[in-house]
């Protein structure tokens, strides 16, 4: 008899087991934040300024918005952490460049593009220059908690002439 009840409750224990999902679950491993496109404005003479710009695009397929709230450099070009900027005209038109409050949107099943003029990464105090071709290596911070692992291929760019507007009381980085 006792036999008979612990084989009962085993197969209790595994038919439980399998309708509640106990067994290996399948996760999504497929990212729901991607990077495209992603380029870095070439610096190949630090006497020329310490700080550039990283250009993407950001497709979120997920069904909530996330913010790219900053990154990290993972080449050995700073160890300033990096900040999501954007260009916007100021009181008297001119067009700046400040911290994005909050981080950028990447709307749920849209994106956003990073581009010259807007939203950018912003590298500052570059300890060493960006030859045009190089390819630079950062991580993008998500305001979910993941984070993104980049490439981008450094290019020349005419233009970026946006003054800067520090978030930090004035103080220059």
């Amino acid at each position: 008899m006792k036999t008979h009840r612990m084989g009962a409750v085993a197969i209790f224990v595994a038919a439980l087991a399998v309708l509640t999902g106990c067994t290996n679950p399948v996760t999504n491993s497929e990212p729901t934040v991607t990077v495209t496109d992603a380029w870095v404005r070439a610096v190949p003479d630090l006497a020329e300024g310490d700080m550039t710009g990283v250009f993407m695009t950001i497709a979120n397929s997920g069904t909530e918005d996330v913010y790219v709230t900053g990154g990290t450099d993972t080449t050995g070009l700073t160890e300033t952490p990096l900040e999501a900027h954007e260009v916007v005209a100021d009181a008297s038109g001119e067009m700046v460049m400040q911290l994005a409050e909050g981080g950028i949107l990447v709307p749920a099943g849209g994106s956003v593009q990073l581009m010259p003029g807007g939203f950018h990464i912003m590298y500052w105090n570059l300890t060493k220059p960006i030859a045009v071709g190089d390819t630079i290596t950062l991580t993008l911070n998500l305001s979910d908690g993941t984070t993104i692992d980049v490439n981008a291929i450094a290019m020349t760019l005419d233009g970026g002439t946006e003054k800067y507007v520090p978030a930090n009381g004035g103080m220059e980085h």
